[in-house]
């Protein structure tokens, strides 16, 4: 009769052995199948928001204020955001006064390194009226400057000016043309038509 039993026993652990391996290999892929699904798609955002409004603060104030339509999130390969409707930057000084605006059609903001990339018809106006016309611009924000390599154009109150590349600091107030190619005398020009006028 023990025999038996034990032949019994035998048995049925013969038969249930294989049923248990085979829901332990379906369980261990339906758990990799669950963290497959999980991965991040990296042309996917994983967070949308519109019709944004950011601010940054420094010693209580507001430094820096920036609105977008759209502000997409992606998280690999590394943090970033896009504005890919665009942004309005305004930057402002300790007493509450507007330094500075930056408008662009398009911009990336990388979370780690704080480097921002303004790309299509960006345009930067500071406090005394000069404006900044380019097609792209890097602004850093850990050194608070801006610069770009890309063709640029200022235009002063009296001149208008052409060239290869800027620096500057991140309000545009002190800023310097890498390579200048052209002065176009604003002034000038108008004294020139006025002349011709009276000589006719």
């Amino acid at each position: 009769m023990t025999k038996t039993k034990h032949s019994i026993a035998r048995t049925f652990l013969k038969s249930i052995i294989p049923i248990l391996l085979g829901v332990m290999l379906f369980s261990c892929e339906n758990d990799i199948n669950v963290i497959n699904s999980l991965k991040i798609d990296e042309g996917q955002a994983v967070e949308s928001t519109y019709n944004v409004t950011m601010e940054l603060t420094d010693s209580g104030k507001v430094s820096m204020r920036m609105e977008s339509p759209q502000v997409d999130k992606y998280l690999a390969p590394r943090e970033y955001i896009e504005m890919p409707k665009g942004i309005h930057i305004i930057f402002f000084d300790s007493a509450g006064a507007v330094r500075s605006t930056l408008d662009a059609d398009y911009a990336i903001s990388y979370s780690q390194s704080k480097i921002m990339e303004a790309k299509n018809n960006v345009v930067a106006v500071n406090d005394q009226g000069q404006t900044l016309y380019t097609e792209e611009l890097i602004w850093d924000q850990n050194k608070h400057t801006i610069f770009t390599k890309n063709e640029v154009k200022i235009v002063t109150d009296n001149k208008i000016l052409f060239g290869d590349g800027l620096t500057a600091d991140e309000s545009f107030t002190d800023w310097e043309i890498t390579k200048p190619r052209a002065d176009l005398m604003i002034d000038g020009l108008e004294d020139d038509s006025t002349n011709t006028e009276e000589n006719e």
